[in-house]
């Protein structure tokens, strides 16, 4: 079972991958696109639903993933998620990540973001294993 100190990690560890994944990226001249780094999210964020699913015996109800500019250079990418338990109590994870360069972003990207300031998309619900 995941008590606090775990979410709190997890949170933690997700925060710090986008953070490496786009000093990388600006080291190696490599663009992403919209699509790769909600891909890259998703991927995550999926884990941490399932986890927290089990560890606090809850169920996801809902959740959004946010990309936002930040000044005039860097953007942040943040996640809110809610789960309800067992009593019916709701309770929610979040976490951001420290600002990042948009550099690392494709140039379509960083033009979309710049026009929209915050782009905002829903966080399905993780797929269930349905044994055949």
């Amino acid at each position: 079972m995941l008590n606090k100190n775990a979410s709190d990690e997890i949170a933690d560890i997700v925060k710090n991958i986008f953070q490496e994944v786009s000093a990388y990226l600006n080291r190696v001249g490599f663009y992403v696109s919209l699509a790769e780094l909600q891909s890259r999210y998703d991927d995550a964020l999926q884990k941490i639903i399932r986890n927290e699913e089990r560890g606090k015996n809850c169920r996801y109800i809902s959740g959004e993933f946010k990309i936002s500019t930040v000044g005039e250079k860097n953007y942040q990418c943040s996640y809110t998620l809610y789960f309800e338990d067992a009593d019916e109590r709701f309770h929610t994870l979040e976490a951001k990540t420290a600002p990042l360069d948009m550099n690392c972003l494709t140039e379509d990207f960083r033009d979309e973001l710049k026009r929209e300031v915050t782009l905002t998309f829903e966080i399905d619900e993780p797929k269930r294993h349905v044994p055949v």
